[in-house]
């Protein structure tokens, strides 16, 4: 499974700039996508792209041969680029969304050492609903409680 997992890594993040936009659930983590492109492509792109070597061109392979992949593929890659897509969004800018949040729950002085630490410390209840669904879009709140 490690060795599928590497041969997908570029194409999962060559292909993130799609833009496809998604559903406002739990964003997925890097490595669960990564698995579930094994998963559910990992046959199609063996077949459609085998020995190509990792890089821009394994991820154009997959690109160009997308329409002649299984639609479980078609459809897993739609929602695993969605997710990441939001999830890569939402910690690019969780600063800008949360700034008054972060100003009022954890001051300035700290507040970058320390952001995902006291976001994750306040309740949902106390933060703007923007802020909180970004916050939970940027994966930090289920990862670092599982650590």
């Amino acid at each position: 499974m490690w060795r599928k997992s590497l041969f997908l890594v570029p194409i999962l993040f060559g292909i993130l700039s799609c833009g496809v936009s998604g559903a406002r659930a739990q964003t997925m983590s890097y490595a669960d996508a990564i698995s579930l492109i094994a998963t559910d492509c990992g046959g199609d792109l063996q077949r459609f792209c085998k020995g190509i070597e990792l890089g821009a061109r394994l991820t154009a392979c997959f690109d160009a041969n997308q329409s002649r992949m299984s639609p479980r593929c078609q459809q897993t890659r739609l929602n695993v680029y969605a997710s990441i897509t939001r999830r890569a969004a939402a910690q690019r800018d969780i600063g800008d969304i949360c700034s008054a949040d972060i100003a009022r729950l954890c001051g300035t002085s700290h507040a970058d050492e320390h952001l995902v630490e006291c976001l994750q410390a306040a309740s949902p209840a106390v933060l703007s609903a923007k802020c909180n669904q970004t916050f939970t879009d940027t994966g930090w709140r289920t990862e670092r409680a599982r650590q």
